[in-house]
């Protein structure tokens, strides 16, 4: 019975007894004692005979297809954990690491649990479902996808809107497909799409309306007479994007936001999250982590001073902060969601978990700046530079700045601006998007 209940102090009730019955049998207390000890250590976890073999087994049949079928088997795997969003993360990392694709969620190609897809280069990939959408729920996305299988794809925003009434797809289910790129494959700008929702939602009520109604038009189905323009909106920022795929799907989809600091990490002797047991394992020390902050939760001890569990996403995985009152009182503003941050903390591993107590904070685009990343600069067109000098402009820093411009098809002429520059993820962005720029790459 006590080793049925696998509490250690019901364990620790029957030593005396059992010891005491060996002797009377012709046992050494010492040899008893070991026995005991034996009995006590498989208590903490043990099976009998059948249960193992069926653990075994089990245990078998899941790497053979983890090792032989692995697309489908982490398809498979995430479907069934497809509202848990730390899972899905996890199997996102696994498929990184296995170097299998992570396709987007598509009203056009997903269905409602996760599939494995063919890609152009002859692989496999997972398909993305779309009932592990937040706010979404499986049984509108497999009344749309039943709906695509018997009328083909959803050729526009406004042909979704006519064939799926707003009984099945509603204003918050839209806004979550459109934060999670769902709908790309019908609108590209997210933000057009976005705003145009309203607009959506009052088309189908209107197209409902119309076929249910016994009144025939004058010129028939004037349906697609009443689709209004788009509106005319910038997309939103990589940065914005990125949040709202956080808050849609629960973790960073298309990239990260720390991928933007490119070999600035490096520099700074960040450790990434996925290397922190192995880092220690050797022992607590103190490390260097950088991140975005994704949620922190406030707390009071029993003397009365404020504390915080600060959880923070970077590309290799989540990991949370202990953040006590003195760096709290602080440095509060910037432990806000959205914050992209650089950490100093004392790490320890207690089991198998990582536990770090922050000593310092700061902005992470600040530690970036006074780190003196360098960039080049590409170019295909002169025009660009009156764009580029008023960007660069704006703030001194240490980073070097280099131009690379063609000069015909076998040459090309690469100048070095004088001076530094604040070199920031903002600034590259700003860059990039400068027309006749072509590539942005960090040096």
């Amino acid at each position: 019975r006590a080793m049925g209940k696998k509490i250690p102090a019901e364990m620790a009730a029957p030593r005396d007894i059992f010891i005491a019955g060996a002797q009377k049998n012709g046992v050494s207390a010492a040899h008893a004692s070991s026995i005991f000890d034996q009995v006590d250590k498989f208590a903490g976890y043990g099976f009998n005979k059948s249960h193992a073999a069926a653990y075994a087994l089990v245990s078998y049949q899941t790497a053979y297809l983890k090792a032989n079928y692995p697309v489908e088997f982490i398809a498979a795997s995430m479907t069934l954990d497809m509202g848990n969003t730390d899972k899905l993360a996890a199997f996102r990392r696994e498929l990184d690491r296995l170097r299998i694709a992570m396709l987007p969620p598509d009203v056009n190609r997903s269905s409602a649990e996760f599939t494995v897809e063919p890609t152009d280069d002859a692989a496999k990939a997972v398909r993305y479902a779309l009932a592990a959408i937040k706010g979404i729920g499986r049984e509108a996305m497999e009344t749309l996808v039943a709906e695509r299988r018997a009328n083909g794809a959803f050729t526009s925003l406004w042909d979704l809107a006519e064939r799926l009434d707003t009984r099945v797809l509603n204003k918050r289910q839209l806004e979550n497909l459109v934060r999670a790129g769902a709908l790309d494959s019908l609108n590209a700008n997210r933000a057009q799409t976005f705003q145009t929702i309203e607009s959506l939602i009052k088309h189908s009520n209107a197209t409902r309306e119309s076929r249910s109604s016994d009144q025939v038009a004058l010129f028939g189905d004037d349906t697609a007479a009443r689709r209004p323009p788009l509106v005319k909106v910038a997309d939103w920022p990589v940065m914005e994007r990125l949040n709202h795929e956080l808050a849609a799907i629960g973790f960073y989809f298309s990239s990260h936001p720390l991928a933007a600091y490119g070999r600035s990490l490096d520099r700074l002797g960040v450790i990434r999250a996925a290397d922190l047991p192995a880092r220690l394992a050797r022992g607590s020390t103190r490390v260097k982590l950088a991140g975005t902050v994704i949620d922190k939760a406030e707390r009071t001890s029993a003397k009365g001073n404020r504390f915080a569990f600060v959880s923070v996403s970077d590309a290799s995985g989540n990991y949370e902060l202990t953040v006590f009152s003195e760096v709290l009182s602080a440095k509060r503003d910037l432990l806000q969601p959205g914050a992209a941050i650089l950490v100093s903390a004392d790490g320890r591993l207690d089991g198998d978990q990582v536990k770090l107590t922050t000593q310092s904070v700061e902005k992470l685009d600040d530690a970036v700046r006074h780190a003196a990343a360098g960039l080049r600069i590409t170019l295909n067109d002169a025009a660009a530079l009156a764009r580029l000098k008023e960007i660069l402009g704006q703030a001194a820093g240490r980073g070097r700045i280099s131009l690379l411009m063609a000069l015909d098809d076998d040459n090309q002429a690469e100048v070095t601006l004088p001076g530094g520059y604040a070199v920031a993820p903002g600034t590259r962005e700003s860059l990039g998007r400068v027309p006749g720029v072509t590539q942005v790459e960090e040096v």
